[in-house]
């Protein structure tokens, strides 16, 4: 599935090009599933830059699927089952250094590994690296509903969070947060959540904030963060902009920390999977940290999935099943 730029709207359409070929230290997978993004939506709209190699723009960022060819010495054998970030994942077969893709657990299926990767190695950094997550700190995570918000809550329970916050703009979902591990679901809709935050800290505030919603929150995150508390950028649903407080930021000696993957280098990112598999591959094992897949859709209707994503009409992934 690439995009298509040769009107005046890009458009997503199927279309046969050269398949990949294996470099020495890389994989070749057998695409079964890839999940949607929403940086899926801002490539189409050419307002992300694509990680995917030079050549047609093909669709997606992650995959799971089968090893079909790997050097001798790889940790992989052909016929294993792996799930893997990786630009223009919508394809039949992608080649992947051998050091990106994680092991699909013996209960998972593709969709669940498709679902899953890239909100794993993104949480996990944002929690562990970025934010530098001690036992018992105290964690709010915002957009609590999506599929990174929900496997932001599992990963901070897994690594021995404090009290974890919940912010949500509808309580759809609440039975589901509280399950996957949230202690406290606030309601962030309405804007002015901190005097919130606060009351459910005992007056304390959080030390690690999650966003996944931007500047529209900068002002209540600041006043919700703890001393020394560590903001982290993840996403900017709502917006890039936002009001500082530089007074409270410098008082509580906060630290605002923004996280991507477009702009780490190739060793950066293997470390991101190096250091999140030391971390969560006992619990990826056991078919723990599963994500909730909202709906499982047939590849070629890639454009009204992303705009099922678009218009938030969903709770969970939206998965793609490759060749079907």
């Amino acid at each position: 599935m690439i995009i298509d730029r040769s009107d005046a709207a890009p458009t997503i359409r199927q279309s046969e090009i050269e398949p990949p070929s294996r470099a020495r230290g890389q994989v070749l997978i057998r695409v079964q599933a890839a999940s949607v993004n929403r940086a899926d939506l801002a490539v189409l709209a050419g307002t992300h830059a694509h990680p995917g190699a030079a050549g047609p723009a093909v669709v997606g960022l992650d995959a799971a699927g089968i090893v079909v060819e790997a050097d001798e010495d790889s940790e992989f054998r052909v016929g294993d089952r792996v799930m893997t970030m990786v630009g223009g994942g919508l394809a039949e077969y992608v080649a992947i250094d051998s050091r990106f893709p994680v092991p699909l657990p013996d209960s998972w299926t593709f969709e669940e590994g498709a679902g899953a990767i890239i909100a794993l190695m993104t949480e996990h950094n944002a929690l562990r690296t970025a934010g530098r997550l001690r036992d018992g700190d105290a964690v709010l995570i915002n957009a609590a509903n999506s599929g990174v918000g929900q496997m932001a809550i599992q990963v901070a329970r897994h690594l021995g969070a404090g009290r974890i916050i919940a912010g949500v703009r509808t309580h759809r979902e609440d039975a589901l947060l509280t399950t996957l591990g949230a202690d406290t679901i606030i309601n962030t809709g309405a804007g002015g959540f901190a005097e919130q935050v606060l009351d459910v800290s005992d007056g304390q505030g959080v030390d690690i904030i999650i966003d996944h919603v931007g500047g529209p929150y900068l002002a209540d995150h600041i006043k919700a963060a703890a001393l020394r508390a560590r903001l982290i950028g993840v996403g900017r649903l709502g917006g890039a902009e936002g009001t500082l407080d530089m007074e409270t930021l410098a008082f509580k000696r906060l630290e605002i920390i923004g996280v991507t993957f477009r702009t780490r280098s190739l060793e950066e990112k293997v470390r991101i999977v190096e250091t999140m598999r030391e971390d969560l591959d006992n619990a990826l094992a056991a078919g723990k940290l599963k994500p909730r897949i909202d709906r499982v859709l047939p590849w070629t209707e890639v454009r009204s999935a992303q705009t099922l994503v678009a218009g938030n009409d969903h709770l969970g992934k939206v998965i793609l099943q490759v060749g079907t």
